[in-house]
């Protein structure tokens, strides 16, 4: 199987999860209760058929400072964030904050938590397609977490060279590491 067939797949297997809030409440408390590198953290802002991250947002801005990525042209900037943030539409549908948009390389966010369309036991991300985070990856010396509903954990996804897997993924069920 190549990559767009998997991606094809996973749409629709993602498109049919059952208990999104449930899982992500799930997976938002296990991250929580989950010891992390220390330091700021980048964290997306999810999609209605993403894992829900508005909690772990919530959470982790008490006591770190988060940054959300903004789309600016093929590469990912960010915006520190907190309870006062005002958002707008921006790329791909996602809201995205307004504020001051940095450099990741300026930024060095000690942990990145990545959105993903699948995953496997060894911590190959498949993302959607577009190499954002393939760029941010390759620029950025981060902690990766990815955060999948258990529909979305596949014996094997498909990798090329240059994918960077992920250091620990969330799901409903635990953590794979």
């Amino acid at each position: 199987m190549d990559k767009p067939s998997q991606r094809k797949a996973l749409r629709a297997i993602v498109a049919n999860v059952s208990d999104r809030a449930g899982q992500s409440e799930k997976i938002a408390s296990i991250l929580q209760n989950t010891s992390l590198p220390s330091g700021s953290m980048c964290v997306y802002n999810s999609l209605p058929s993403e894992v829900d991250t508005k909690a772990i947002i919530e959470y982790f801005s008490k006591s770190r400072q988060v940054y959300l990525p903004v789309v600016d042209g093929e590469d990912i900037l960010l915006v520190k964030v907190d309870k006062d943030t005002k958002y707008q539409a921006g790329s791909w549908g996602i809201s995205e904050p307004i504020g001051d948009r940095l450099s990741p390389k300026d930024v060095r966010p000690a942990v990145t938590i990545t959105p993903l369309l699948g995953v496997d036991k060894k911590l190959n991300r498949l993302g959607k397609g577009k190499g954002y985070y393939d760029r941010y990856f390759a620029s950025v010396d981060t902690f990766k977490i990815g955060l999948a509903f258990e529909e979305q954990v596949l014996d094997e996804v498909v990798c090329d060279k240059w994918d960077k897997p992920l250091d620990l993924v969330v799901t409903p069920n635990g953590i794979i590491r």
